[in-house]
């Protein structure tokens, strides 16, 4: 006998190295606003901002969502930043994924990506 699965939604998990941009890699406020944008653009309800700073540098961010959670983590000393964003919104494809992923990208001017992966999640 087979089961039925749904589908809870997506979940995408990057590892961002070689950032040039390490200055915004120790900017609590303009990691905050990264994460906003993403969530204006994408309407994503925010419903909990969680925030830290660690000495001498470092930033862990967690914005749960309405959809799920978003979350940033970064290490200036490595120019290296971990997200991770879940959402259980039903997509038709991977676009939203990887416009956030481009966007992001773009914005700490990462030269590679060790891991870059969209997990499809189920009940």
């Amino acid at each position: 006998m087979f089961k039925e699965y749904k589908s809870s939604g997506k979940h995408m998990i990057c590892d961002f190295k070689g950032i040039q941009n390490t200055e915004l890699l120790n900017s609590m406020s303009g990691l905050q606003n990264l994460l906003k944008d993403i969530c204006s653009k994408h309407d994503f309800t925010v419903l909990n901002e969680t925030l830290y700073q660690f000495e001498p540098f470092g930033c862990s961010i967690l914005f749960l969502l309405s959809e799920s959670h978003i979350s940033i983590h970064t290490f200036p000393e490595k120019n290296h930043m971990s997200f991770d964003i879940y959402t259980c919104r039903q997509y038709k494809n991977n676009n939203v994924y990887n416009d956030i992923f481009h966007f992001l990208a773009e914005s700490i001017n990462a030269s590679s990506v060790s891991k870059f992966q969209i997990i499809d999640r189920y009940f």
